[in-house]
């Protein structure tokens, strides 16, 4: 149907996770948690290998060989320590990064206390980009996800029957019979008749609407619960997350009501010409999803 596709960033290691009760209030680079993470995580691990504390006992050639891997996944160093230093800091970035001259080496960073990511539980973000579903690439409409929609209106326009309010869906042996009146007149209802419907209404509504089906579908479609959710699209003058905190695309979490903040890597309006188009090109969008945990009274 022609809808361009444009990559969807789900993972972006300089985006930030934020807790209100760690580190101050202050949100965290996703890289600087992740890489202290893992460092923890394997330093422990190593030590308990290199003192033969695992439960489970390896061959030597293993010992070797996951000592040698817990090193270079974790960053440690050849004590197995993982702290402020050119490796640590090669993963979660530097002070000041390196660059030419006498003094080109570049500052190392200070890892965040492990003991403090722990407590900070934002650690339950750091594998949403591995989930099957979010995982890289994915793509998205470019325009938005109405694009999708418009292309259907473009397509098959003279098929869509718009402001149909569906009020019943009954079945007999053959057809399906949906029952729907006009949402903007009222008026008497009437009926779409087919071999098959493709229905996609949200639940909470479908369990509304006058449903011919059986006992074990009824309790289904009662029993699941819906999150409160909205998404809320803002405009500034300026990209002000990618000049000021070079973060381009990707979400940031929050354990505030908002839960995720997304950054736009497109242009959400259509161009117009002359004057219009420079005054929209510096209206730049910042999504901001908000969920609740919600279930249905």
């Amino acid at each position: 149907m022609s809808v361009s596709l444009e990559p969807f960033i789900q993972v972006n290691y300089n985006a930030y996770l934020h807790a209100q009760d760690a580190f101050g209030g202050k949100p965290q680079r996703l890289r600087h948690v992740l890489s202290d993470f893992h460092g923890g995580v394997t330093e422990l691990l190593a030590k308990a290998v290199s003192q033969d504390k695992l439960d489970q006992p390896i061959t030597a050639e293993d010992k070797e060989l996951l000592l040698t891997a817990l090193r270079q996944w974790g960053a440690l160093d050849a004590n197995y320590a993982y702290k402020a230093g050119e490796l640590s800091s090669e993963r979660r970035g530097y002070e000041w990064d390196p660059d030419g001259g006498l003094s080109g080496d570049g500052v190392p960073s200070e890892p965040l206390p492990f003991a403090e990511i722990l407590r900070s539980r934002v650690w339950v973000r750091l594998a949403l980009g591995q989930i099957f579903e979010f995982q890289s690439t994915i793509f998205q409409p470019a325009g938005g996800m109405d694009m999708i929609a418009r292309a259907f209106a473009r397509e098959v326009g003279s098929l869509i029957r718009y402001n149909a309010k569906v009020t019943a869906i009954k079945r007999d042996s053959q057809r399906v019979n949906v029952t729907f009146v006009d949402a903007r007149t009222g008026g008497a209802p009437m009926t779409a008749s087919a071999e098959w419907c493709l229905c996609t209404i949200p639940l909470s509504v479908l369990d509304q609407l006058d449903l011919d089906v059986g006992d074990p579908m009824r309790e289904a479609i009662n029993a699941v619960p819906y999150g409160a959710a909205a998404k809320i699209g803002l405009q500034f003058k300026r990209r002000f997350w990618e000049e000021d905190e070079q973060i381009y695309g990707g979400i940031s979490y929050t354990d505030l009501p908002i839960w995720q903040i997304g950054r736009s890597q497109h242009e959400l309006w259509q161009p117009r010409q002359g004057r219009a188009a420079r005054r929209l090109r510096v209206r730049q969008p910042l999504c901001l999803r908000v969920y609740r945990a919600a279930a249905r009274g």
